[in-house]
């Protein structure tokens, strides 16, 4: 009796360790920090539904990688692109280098009949965002065959939450937020870029190389101490890409298997 007893006794305290070691392991997992890529000379970065990463490098090509972990890329399209988002359905949308703004699809580009265009966001419903050159914002819910000024100006940078909330940084580093028609200042200065994950958690690159993260809806930001000397993000299920000032791909993913 004695001995099934400290058999229990036992087996309760591996069981105990275990919960422990899979609590610090997932905490870990969780908690996984900035890493550079062996991927440079990069210009913007943005991540497909299916985790495919998408990228403009400093001479305008398109390169798409060959899986979810950005271990390896295939060269698209040669030159002449900007800024780069994926839709739902994995239609890549890209702007030109003279602010012109293409779609690919099928395996086939199309140049769209709008221009003047420096960053661009598809939405979870599918509507696609454009900045202008001019600081205005308008937008597409026929994949791109007409487009709908909306008030405001003033921004060139812009993201779209899964709630349809769309988040601009102004020219001069503010953060703002769309939405029910309404205009809203957010506290965050200095912002370079926004990117808004699935999850709706928002992340900013700073003018200075800093990334900030947001899980309350823009109320308070809290600083990445990793991360420093990042331009562009993207964010994605798993986590975050970006790149930094000198062209070098960056990531922060959630998975286990990173």
């Amino acid at each position: 009796m004695l001995f099934a007893h400290q058999i229990r006794r036992l087996s309760k305290i591996l069981l105990l360790g275990l919960f422990i070691l899979y609590g610090l392991y997932h905490s870990m997992a969780q908690a996984e920090i900035w890493h550079s890529t062996k991927t440079d000379g990069m210009n913007d970065v943005a991540i497909a539904p299916n985790g495919i990463i998408w990228l403009t490098d400093r001479n305008g090509a398109i390169w798409m990688s060959d899986n979810i972990y950005g271990s390896s890329f295939t060269l698209i399209k040669p030159g002449g692109f900007g800024r780069i988002a994926v839709a739902p359905d994995n239609v890549v949308w890209a702007t030109g280098i003279d602010d012109s703004l293409w779609k690919f699809t099928s395996g086939n580009w199309t140049e769209v009949a709008e221009n003047g265009i420096v960053d661009i966001a598809v939405a979870p419903d599918g509507k696609v965002w454009l900045v202008k050159r001019n600081g205005a914002i308008s937008f597409s819910a026929d994949q791109g065959k007409n487009f709908t000024q909306i008030a405001g100006d003033g921004f060139n940078r812009i993201s779209v939450a899964p709630d349809g909330t769309v988040w601009l940084v102004g020219t001069n580093g503010v953060l703002w937020k769309f939405a029910k028609e309404k205009w809203i200042q957010t506290t965050a200065s200095g912002i370079g870029d926004v990117a808004i994950a699935p999850n709706g958690l928002i992340w900013l690159a700073a003018k200075n190389g800093a990334v900030w993260s947001s899980s309350d809806d823009g109320v308070t930001f809290s600083r990445d101490e990793h991360a420093n000397g990042i331009e562009n993000i993207a964010a994605g299920r798993s986590g975050a890409w970006a790149v930094s000032l000198n062209g070098t791909l960056w990531r922060k993913l959630f998975s286990p298997q990173f």
